[in-house]
């Protein structure tokens, strides 16, 4: 889920993490064929940002102090943590999955239930890693790009990870704790970078193409494993993408 940046945002927490920092590069079209289709996606989860997810992050922001906002992001992050966990195993990272499960074992109990975060204190650092990130590690090449509704930009692959995810989560923890967990996790994450998007959003002439190549390079640069295969076969239809 951490968009997994369904988190893997993607999901709108990790699109919008990448978004804050990231700057427009140029992008083949032929790596984005679903681009029409895209484009119209994109439309709609603007007007929902604006229209409903803009004012709820402006109410929560203003009724909050920062320190009930870490702690609440530090609690949502600490529940990925078994993601993480099982993530680093499936990509053969046993250090990484060690890592994971130290920290939520830690921090669900020195932490509060994860309101505080001594791990990182101890030397565990947060990693955030998803099924999306251990299928790239297989090799799998990211596909085109596509735009969820909802949750923003993504890939084949990633898309295709996130479902596999969702689908597993709501299985095993009932579909209301899933998605009351997802949904907060993604609305936090858009709350902490509302008003960053909010500037991209006036100051790009096309925002589509902001925040896709935003998107495709975080993802290159969180997983270039197969990125130079992609390049040579050409198999993405020409997207630098993992």
């Amino acid at each position: 889920m951490d968009r997994m940046r369904l988190r893997s945002l993607c999901r709108l927490a990790a699109c919008a993490a990448l978004l804050a920092a990231a700057q427009p590069a140029t992008v083949r079209a032929a790596g984005d064929p679903f681009e029409a289709v895209n484009r119209r996606i994109h439309t709609f989860n603007r007007s929902v940002q604006t229209k409903v997810l803009g004012p709820l992050a402006e109410l929560y922001l203003s009724a909050t102090s920062a320190e009930i906002r870490r702690g609440v992001v530090n609690v949502l992050a600490n529940l990925n943590e078994p993601i993480t966990a099982v993530s680093g195993l499936a990509a053969g990272n046993a250090r990484l999955a060690a890592n994971a499960a130290t920290r939520f074992g830690i921090n669900s109990t020195l932490g509060l239930a994860g309101v505080h975060d001594p791990a990182a204190a101890m030397g565990y650092p947060r990693q955030a890693f998803g099924i999306a990130d251990a299928i790239c590690s297989w090799g799998v090449p990211s596909g085109p790009f596509v735009v969820l509704p909802l949750l923003g930009p993504s890939t084949l692959r990633d898309a295709g990870a996130l479902v596999a995810t969702s689908v597993t989560l709501s299985q095993t923890l009932g579909s209301d704790v899933y998605f009351a967990w997802s949904g907060s996790d993604l609305f936090v994450g858009y709350a902490q970078l509302h008003r960053e998007l909010e500037r991209i959003d006036a100051e790009s002439l096309d925002t589509y193409a902001v925040y896709r190549s935003a998107y495709l390079q975080r993802r290159a640069a969180v997983c270039p494993t197969n990125r130079a295969r992609d390049s040579a076969g050409d198999t993405d239809g020409g997207l630098e993408t993992p």
